[in-house]
């Protein structure tokens, strides 16, 4: 038995090593259809591990488009070395400095700096990027503060923490420079009162005093390492006021982003922008409300008095406006607002990138550790960005300080030292119409930060062999002097066509159909086109977007599988009968994602599917390991699982939060081997599963008396391996979830009652169907009484003892007497 087991298992092992090498060859075959399918030099570099041939040969026997693996198999026995076309993904390093993260003047925090990048349309190309944090880097910090009526109180204070402020941001760096600068809006209707006597002053302030006239914006103080003047200036700078709600502070952050030298923001130093207001903002649109149509052109300008000098001239910016100016000049804005003005910024942040927010109190006293502790944030992480165009795709993936790499782009906790490496996965997804946009220059680097990585990227999207014959062409013999070669193929003269341009005008020939055939036994142009002097002229079908191509019209770009009823499922080209998915995408039909990093937690662990599944189409699928079934989202759940604390903890939850079951004795719990701190909610959601982050488990067990215990557990820590005791942290629910006691009282008399109903129901329906049934028996009755007749009439068996004849010739009767 056991030897025919062995065996079954052998037999079970080739038939899988059968299929794995067929599906290989099949793939391998597969590609290589789709390679020759390609005509010209150009559609070959266009497909993926595609090489192209561009030797002249007469004959028509050179696939001249094949695969890479062909090439280094075959090599020159396919094509010599001189006519081979690649055109291979590939990088060379420009300039690369060291990582200097010490006190410096100019600091290295990137590296590479410059490299020189060529990349092929679907092929991926690695490059590496290593970021280190620099110690004492230089930090700006401009404060653009709203000036309105409301904002007094808080620019009061804040000009008392000027020194405070500064004081913080120099415990962080000593190269440390601070600016200001106010708004409040566009001095038109319905923004702003045009009132002559409201422009003069709006408004009276706590003193008693006049507010000053409005205004837009205004740069009170460029940046500076003076102190003292901050304070002086925020102390003096007029408090004025508007009509409306919102306040124009777009305009401004506009113009402290873009202003460079007028506000004096450095290239070499982090750039802070604090944006305290206490109100919403006007968007791109509003200022059509004041008859001012003209969009805003993202340009400076401010007068010499720091006045924004366009501000009746040209609509606010719009939030895409904002966010792309501030990437560019790489500057962080931490929005400082009151508690009832979080959501409104807070959904703000989501749409700019690098951007923050922190809530100041009443007096604005917390302003200092607000802006130190998002400083922190900010120096303490790196964000990878880039600026690369839609046709380039760019993926990061990195250790950070951990051991596993993943896909992401972002890393915390850094410090001094530490030097983080980038995997930057580099792909070109499509080759633009336009030449001028073959050539790319990339920025790669730090969020918030100047430095970067450049790439000269130079896009593969021509053949070099074509570039001989654009000028001074001359006709080729090859071409049967009808045309030039170009890259090996005959490029006719009009009015010529052919392989070898051999065919004039609109010939067809027939002995030329072998030409036509892929091979003997198959359709002339593979059944879906006409073969004209030997070369095959594919069918146009009635969609113009499905086409038939390829030497014999073997090809189509519409017979692939679908997803969700879509070719591709809406994430690939259909090349050739296959689907050539767009990044990120895989598959038959392009519908499972390629990554794995929807199936490994955010943080913690890197590991796929925690060890107990695989990821398939971006989804966990767990396993069963010994008898035990994992689930969750990222098979980290196991309820069968020793590890589940359920049944362990029962008992103590119990006694702790009910004062009830085994271990509840003389008003004591001391039989609880565990530490366990225990909070009550009214009501547990049980459907609230673990996200992969988090360590509690939501347990329900039964108790005594029917009754169910819900509650949540949290291992906090176990004192060790030898001392079992552990520390939870439980959240039980309010009352144990009992079934209700049943109502004996109210049952029996529900069901006399209704016994007694049911039977009087019964007996009613059957006096009602007897009366009619009755009634109607009566008068049928009724109605044959009065129709019978009483007659009187002769026995049949009697007979007269007379009988009377007539004489048939007398007139008068005559009556016979009997005898």
């Amino acid at each position: 038995m056991s030897g025919t087991i062995s065996f079954l298992l052998k037999l079970s092992c080739v038939f899988s090593l059968f299929s794995t090498i067929a599906s290989a060859v099949d793939v391998q075959v597969n590609h290589e259809s789709i390679c020759a399918a390609q005509q010209t030099c150009l559609q070959c570099l266009l497909v993926p591990n595609c090489v192209w041939c561009s030797e002249s040969r007469n004959n028509g026997s050179l696939i001249r488009c094949s695969t890479r693996d062909r090439l280094e198999s075959e090599k020159d026995r396919w094509c010599p070395a001189e006519f081979v076309v690649a055109g291979k993904s590939a990088f060379e390093i420009l300039e690369n400095r060291p990582l200097h993260s010490k006190k410096s003047k100019d600091p290295v925090q990137v590296q590479p700096q410059n490299m020189r990048v060529t990349l092929r349309q679907g092929e991926e190309l690695v490059i590496r990027v290593n970021y280190s944090k620099a110690e004492d880097y230089p930090v700006d910090l401009y404060y653009l503060m709203d000036l309105s009526f409301s904002m007094e109180p808080y620019r009061d204070q804040l000009s008392r923490l000027g020194d405070k402020l500064a004081e913080a941001m120099q415990k962080l760096t000593s190269n440390f420079r601070l600016g200001f600068g106010s708004f409040v809006d566009k001095v038109a209707l319905p923004m702003t009162s045009t009132d002559p006597d409201m422009l003069k002053s709006p408004c009276r302030r706590s003193n008693g005093q006049p507010c000053a006239s409005p205004y837009g914006y205004k740069n009170q103080m460029p940046l500076t390492e003076n102190v003292a003047l901050f304070k002086s200036r925020v102390q003096s700078a007029p408090v004025s006021g508007n009509l409306d709600v919102p306040e124009g502070g777009f305009d401004a952050l506009m113009q402290a982003i873009v202003c460079t030298e007028k506000i004096g923001w450095r290239s070499k130093a982090r750039h802070l922008l604090v944006f305290s207001t206490d109100a919403s903002y006007h968007l791109a649109g509003d200022g059509r409300l004041a008859g001012i149509v003209e969009p805003n052109d993202e340009q400076c300008h401010l007068d010499n008095d720091g006045f924004y000098s366009y501000s009746l001239l040209q609509d606010y910016p719009s939030i895409s406006q904002i966010n792309r100016k501030a990437s560019e000049q790489k500057i962080n804005i931490i929005f400082a607002v009151p508690e009832h003005m979080n959501t409104t910024y807070q959904i703000l942040t989501t749409r700019i990138a690098g951007s923050s927010i922190g809530l100041f109190e009443n007096e604005a006293a917390n302003v200092v550790s607000l802006v130190s502790k998002e400083y922190e944030k900010l120096v303490d992480s790196v964000t990878m960005t880039d600026n690369a165009p839609e046709m380039i795709d760019v993926r990061y993936f990195s250790k950070c300080l951990d051991e596993n790499s993943k896909e992401r782009e972002t890393c915390d906790g850094l410090r001094v030292g530490n030097v983080v490496e980038f995997q930057v996965v580099l792909k070109a997804v499509d080759c633009p119409q336009n030449s001028n946009q073959w050539r790319q220059n990339i920025k790669i680097g730090p969020r918030g930060l100047t430095e970067s990585l450049e790439l000269d990227v130079e896009l593969i999207c021509s053949c070099p062999c074509e570039a001989g014959n654009k000028i001074n062409r001359t006709k080729s013999p090859n071409c049967t002097n009808n045309g030039y070669l170009d890259c090996g193929i005959c490029l006719c003269d009009d009015g010529f066509y052919g392989k070898q341009c051999e065919c004039k005008g609109s010939e067809i020939g027939s002995s030329t159909l072998d030409a036509c055939k892929a091979t003997n036994d198959s359709d002339v142009c593979s059944g879906r086109g006409t073969c004209k002097c030997g070369v095959c002229d594919c069918a146009k079908r009635m969609n113009p977007q499905e086409e038939f191509y390829g030497t014999y019209c073997e090809c189509d770009n519409f017979s692939c599988k679908r997803s969700g009823g879509m070719v591709c499922g809406g994430k690939g080209k259909c090349e050739c009968g296959f689907c050539n998915c767009l990044p990120g995408w895989t598959g038959e039909t392009c519908d499972c994602k390629e990554s794995n990093s929807t199936c490994m937690p955010t943080h913690e662990s890197s590991v796929v599917c925690s060890g107990k599944g695989d990821c398939i189409c971006g989804s966990c699928q767990c396993h069963e390991i010994e008898n035990a079934l994992y689930s969750g989202q990222f098979c980290e759940d196991c309820p069968t699982c020793p590890g589940q604390q359920c049944e362990e903890l029962k008992d103590c939850v119990e006694c702790l939060a009910y004062k009830s079951g085994p271990l509840w004795q003389n008003n004591d719990c001391s039989g609880c081997s565990h530490t366990i701190e225990v909070e009550k909610v009214e009501l547990l959601k049980e459907a609230a599963e673990n996200d992969g982050e988090s360590r509690t488990r939501v347990c329900r067990t039964p108790a005594d008396g029917g009754c169910s215990l819900v509650f949540e557990y949290e291992l906090l820590h176990q004192k060790s391996a030898q001392n079992k005791a552990k520390s939870y942290r439980i959240v039980a629910q309010k009352d144990k979830d009992c079934p209700k006691p049943l109502n004996v009282m109210g049952v029996a008399l529900g069901v006399i009652i209704s016994t007694v109903l049911l039977g009087f129901s019964i007996l009613m329906i059957w006096k009602v169907v007897t009366m009619i049934h009755d009634r109607r028996e009566f008068a049928k009755f009724e109605k044959e009484r009065t129709l019978v007749r009483w007659e009187r009439g002769d026995n049949p068996f009697y007979k007269k003892a007379t009988t009377t004849f007539n004489n048939p010739t007398f007139k008068q009767n005559s009556r016979s007497q009997s005898s």
